[in-house]
């Protein structure tokens, strides 16, 4: 069996509005307004910090870290790490062949750092999001799963849909599957 290559990792990762499979920028620019702008998301990261003046910090490890984290301002200590998938299946509405929440297994170097973690997935129109939080994630054992559609294999966690906690302009069939913050 074939397991997930680099190849089809850049090929998974590259988007029309992108400049190559590593450009999140604008990923995480809509992040960030959204975790602006959404009172439901604001309070669902206020939830892991204590209160504190914080600004946010695009790629504070470089190019293969966490693509994004909330940092105190003065002192520059980490307070939230999250890093930010883009799912081009998930438009309109959640697709039906997806039956859990994937969290790959070569993401788990960001687990156990010392500081919350947050896993967001956004939509492929970046309209809404869904995040699972590290001791969610750490619940879920790493297994190999094969992808029949792609004839791949790739490790990962598997965790189900009524974990995840969904923001934005969600679809009712969305509300029913996530938890909501309405």
């Amino acid at each position: 069996m074939n397991h997930v290559t680099k190849e089809l990792k850049t090929q998974w990762g590259s988007y029309s509005d992108r400049q190559d499979s590593f450009d999140d920028s604008e990923d995480i620019s809509t992040f960030i307004t959204m975790a602006k702008e959404d009172n439901n998301l604001k309070t669902y990261i206020k939830d892991f910090i204590e209160r504190g003046d914080y600004r946010w910090v695009p790629h504070p490890d470089g190019k293969y870290g966490v693509d994004l984290a909330l940092v105190e301002n003065g002192t520059d200590r980490r307070i939230v790490n999250l890093d930010i998938e883009r799912w081009s299946a998930w438009k309109n509405d959640w697709p039906n062949f997806y039956k859990n929440i994937h969290f790959l297994g070569r993401k788990e170097k960001f687990l156990n750092k010392g500081v919350p973690f947050l896993m967001c997935y956004l939509n492929y129109n970046r309209d809404r999001v869904l995040i699972v939080d590290e001791e969610i994630i750490k619940e879920y054992p790493t297994v190999d799963t094969y992808f029949k559609n792609k004839n791949v294999v790739d490790t990962l966690k598997k965790i189900p849909l009524r974990l995840g906690n969904i923001f934005g302009k969600y679809t009712k069939k969305e509300s029913t599957m996530f938890q909501t913050r309405d």
